[in-house]
């Protein structure tokens, strides 16, 4: 993406392999759609390296220094061309993952959920109910 009249993609490097299957949607995508993406995108640098017996991938290295890999094992060349107008489209930034995580720590995790102090608060209401109904009782006597 272009930040302040600067593309923030410098590098994109292809790495594929000649004789794997999982290359094959890269192979046609290096022969059919990277000469027009590379006229429409002159701004970009474009590198192949072959890796034999290794599976397909794209590295977007950014001006900030960053780099963004991706896998693209077994896609066809649309799925590519969307991957790698992704990386274009990126600012280059971490890629950030949030990993979801329960509060609740325990070595035996509860399969009927988390206690909270509502938890038995009906009961515990009718239970006090009683007791109070108990104890009039017997005062008045």
């Amino acid at each position: 993406m272009s930040k302040y009249g600067t593309w923030m993609l410098e590098r994109l490097v292809i790495k594929y392999c000649d004789i794997g299957g999982s290359s094959r949607g890269m192979r046609l995508f290096l022969s059919e759609s990277l000469p027009a993406f590379q006229q429409q995108n002159p701004q970009l640098e474009v590198e192949e390296v072959l890796r034999r017996y290794r599976h397909p991938m794209l590295v977007g290295l950014y001006r900030n220094g960053r780099s963004k890999p991706i896998c693209v094992k077994n896609k066809a060349p649309k799925e590519i061309m969307e991957q790698i107008m992704w990386l274009r489209n990126s600012h280059g930034r971490g890629m950030e993952y949030h990993v979801v995580r329960s509060r609740h720590l325990s070595r035996n995790p509860s399969i009927q959920g988390q206690w909270t102090v509502n938890t038995f608060a009906a009961e515990l209401e009718a239970e006090n109910e009683r007791r109070l109904a108990r104890t009039a009782l017997q005062t008045q006597f």
